[in-house]
């Protein structure tokens, strides 16, 4: 995984120009894209802080498909075991599920999803990312946006005899 080229406030700031000039189901796409990038570069990190090195943190997470392979991770890479709604906030939690669902059906389904809808998706997670990232910053003293610490030598396993 590379590094995030924006900033948050410059992915704010394209989800807010793609609104504005009327391409809210682009802005949702970026919107939720942006939040899975975070939220996965995190659970990178805490694999790496778990003791994997990085090159099997990254396959680890690769192998995860979609939000619910995320959430479904979560507890196993936290330090307390918290689930991925109880670190970002279940308010949080439900405004991106109905952002990924909203996305889904615009791309898995026939259906369409209204521009209205669409919009008020969008701007609603782009805020709600901004708590979402305080919240992880605050957990977990990183949050997606910069580079993750490297591990080269695993510290897995340093007594691996299995007791009897």
């Amino acid at each position: 995984m590379y590094p995030l080229q924006l900033s948050y406030d410059g992915v704010d700031e394209r989800v807010t120009r793609l609104i504005a000039s009327g391409f809210p189901c682009e802005a949702l796409f970026t919107a939720v894209f942006t939040a899975e990038r975070m939220l996965r570069r995190t659970l990178v990190q805490l694999a790496i802080s778990a003791g994997f090195t990085t090159d099997d943190a990254l396959r680890l997470v690769r192998g995860l498909v979609g939000l619910d392979g995320l959430r479904r991770a979560w507890n196993l890479y936290d330090p307390r075991g918290r689930s991925l709604s109880e670190a970002i906030g279940s308010g949080n939690w439900s405004i991106l599920r109905e952002a990924v669902k909203a996305r889904d059906e615009m791309t898995s389904t026939d259906r369409s999803v209204s521009y209205r809808k669409c919009k008020s998706r969008a701007a609603e997670l782009m805020r709600a990312l901004a708590d979402v990232s305080d919240r992880l910053v605050k957990l977990y003293e990183y949050d997606g946006w910069g580079a993750y610490r490297r591990r080269w030598t695993s510290a897995l396993h340093t007594d691996p005899k299995v007791p009897k």
